[in-house]
Formats: C-alpha cells, structure tokens, sequence
C-alpha cells in the first residue's frame, strides 16, 4: 500500500490533459481523518499521509470510497464504504468522527475555488492508472442500481453491527442449541442490511411436480425472467452482479460474494433464457471477464477453489451452450473465447466427452 500524501500517477498525461481533468473533476474534501488510516476510491488505496484532505480530479460518475481505521497497535479496523455519483466540479465534504470511526456528512464550509487552490496540495489526485479498470468493472451500475440495493444509511460495512435484541430473554428461552442462545441475544439492524434482490428459489417452486422441480434445476429460465422483472431490465441485473462483485472486492463483504454467487449459479443454468436474451448473455459473458481480469488471479482461485464453484458452474454453462445449436453465432463464438480465456489464465479444465448427451429421466 502506497502512501497518499498529495502526489499521484498522471505522468503519462500532459498538463493540458490534467487541466482539463481539474477543470471537469470533483473533488472529495475529508477533513481530520488520522494518519496511517487506510483509504480508498475505486481500484486504488493508500495509507493516509499527515497532510492529506482529500482528493481532487474525480472523474464524473459513480465511484465507491473506502477505509478502514488503523489504530496505533497497527490493528485494522473492518472496512466501511458508500457509493457517490460525482457530478462534474461538485465538492463533496465529509469529517472524519473518531469516535464513531466513520466519515460524516460536514456542516462546515464548503470551499470555493480560491479555497480549493489553497487546498490543492493537500488534496491527492484521482488514481487514473486505476480508471479503466474502474470502468470495466461497473458498466452497467448506474445511481438507480445504487439506491435500489445500498442500505438505508448508505455506509456498507465488511462486518455488520449488531444491535442488542430488547426480546433476548424470550427468544433465549426458546433457542434450542448454544449457538442459538447466543446469536438470540443480537438482532440486525435493518438500516444497514443491503438489499440485493431475493433468490428465494424454494418459494418458486412450491407447488411444483418432481419433474417440474427437476426441470426448474436443469434450466431456471423462469427464474431468470422474474429477477430481471424484479430489477427492471437485463441491464439492471447486471448492474447488481457487478454491484455485488465490487463490493465484496473492495469492500470486503462477504454476504455480496454468496449473491454474486447465487445470481452466477441461476444466470448460468439458464437454457431458455440463453435463447430469449442473447444480449443480455453476450453482456453477462463481458461482466464476468472483468470480473475476473481485474481480479488477482491467485486471490480469485483461493476465494472459488475451496468448493470449486465457479469452475463446476461455467462447465455447466459451456456445456449448454454446445448443445444448444441454434443459439445466435455471436452468443456462441463469444463463450468459446471466454472458455478458451479461462483454461489458459487459470489452467481450469471445462473438457467434456464429445460423445455425452444431455439425458432425459421421465419422473
């Protein structure tokens, strides 16, 4: 981790294109947040220098800002994140409460441009080396898939608070095992909770016949169609992949990793849907390569290789794409380069028996 006092990577610009950065950029002013504090923005993140106040240039759009309190024992605090939608020149201002260990909205000064020349060696330019791979990870996030799953108090936290359960001597009563007793004690607060659109698979299939249970495991198209009318289109499905991608990457939140995982899983087994929306899979392939581009390839492999989940899932998809052979060329061209991308980078085998055929059992 570099250290972010006032400098940044923009060599390869030359200073009418920084200019012209400065000129459209926002700018983020943090006023009091402690030395040796660890900050992020985006794809990059740095341990905080004594003059740090906060960051200039932001490129307009949506960014996610992180960080984590460093005490003096070198001990890391959890990590705690929002998203923000910058407009061009806007100024955003926070003050870091020691107390709480979190940025807060400021009720001070907001500076005018004679007061952001006075700042600008204390403020650190944004990590455009970073940018690109910012970008390619949140293609399809927009301000409505922000507002629609961040929590109500907008702070993500890699590690959620719990609140005392006023209940508690009720409900332990009643709790059977220890472990039940004591997670008895604590309720969430639903303040804080992200809320990711529901993959409540055992409601769908209530009611369902044997074969029509297996049939919706085989190919949960139906399933596909009612998340994207639950998000409001294909785009906005994927805008909650990445979403969940990003902030289990950066955020470190492990709960966004298990629904990246299921939407992963259901996307994948789609059969029906691989012929109704070929855009949307021609999309879906696109966010899972950067997904895994701009990832390290060994802290990606760890994360996945402890149940092999990805590797078994995307067989499953490769598979159904070669049986299916009336898919659309360009569908099927792009998964074949996507496989062939992915055996070569993670050395995983997606191989199969050119002779195996789908079977069909009659329940």
């Amino acid at each position: 981790m570099a250290s972010l006092k006032t400098g940044g990577d923009l060599s390869k610009l030359d200073p009418s294109q920084v200019k012209e950065l400065y000129n459209r950029g926002a700018f983020l002013i943090i006023r009091n947040m402690p030395t040796g504090t660890e900050f992020g923005i985006d794809y990059g993140s740095w341990s905080v220098g004594e003059k740090f106040e906060g960051l200039k240039m932001i490129p307009p759009g949506n960014h996610y800002v992180f960080y984590s309190a460093v005490s003096k024992q070198g001990n890391i605090a959890s990590r705690i994140g929002f998203f923000h939608d910058f407009t061009p020149q806007e100024v955003v201002v926070k003050e870091y409460d020691a107390l709480q260990e979190m940025l807060l909205d400021s009720n001070g000064h907001v500076p005018d441009k004679d007061g952001l020349k006075a700042l600008d060696s204390s403020l650190a330019p944004y990590p455009y080396q970073h940018y690109q791979k910012w970008c390619s990870l949140t293609t399809h996030i927009t301000m409505t898939t922000v507002t629609r799953i961040q929590p109500r108090c907008i702070n993500i936290y890699s590690a959620t608070p719990l609140l005392h359960n006023p209940n508690a001597a009720a409900d332990v009563e009643t709790a059977v095992s220890v472990e039940e007793k004591l997670d008895a004690n604590f309720i969430q607060d639903d303040d804080i909770i992200m809320n990711f659109s529901k993959l409540d698979t055992k409601k769908d299939m209530k009611g369902l016949s044997p074969k029509e249970i297996t049939q919706f495991y085989m190919d949960p198209s139906a399933h596909i169609d009612k998340l994207i009318a639950q998000t409001g289109t294909e785009s906005e499905l994927l805008g909650e992949l990445e979403m969940a991608f990003v902030v289990f990457l950066l955020g470190h939140v492990y709960t966004a990793f298990e629904h990246w995982k299921q939407l992963v899983g259901v996307i994948c087994r789609g059969r029906q849907s691989l012929h109704d929306r070929p855009s949307f899979y021609k999309d879906f392939i696109r966010t899972l390569h950067y997904h895994l581009k701009e990832t390290p390839s060994d802290f990606f492999v760890d994360i996945v290789s402890r149940n092999n989940f990805l590797t078994s899932t995307l067989k499953v998809f490769f598979e159904t794409v070669r049986e299916e052979l009336d898919l659309e060329v360009e569908l099927m061209e792009r998964a074949t380069k996507f496989r062939s991308y992915l055996e070569k980078r993670f050395e995983w085998d997606f191989g199969y028996d050119e002779d195996d055929a789908p079977v069909v059992v009659e329940m």
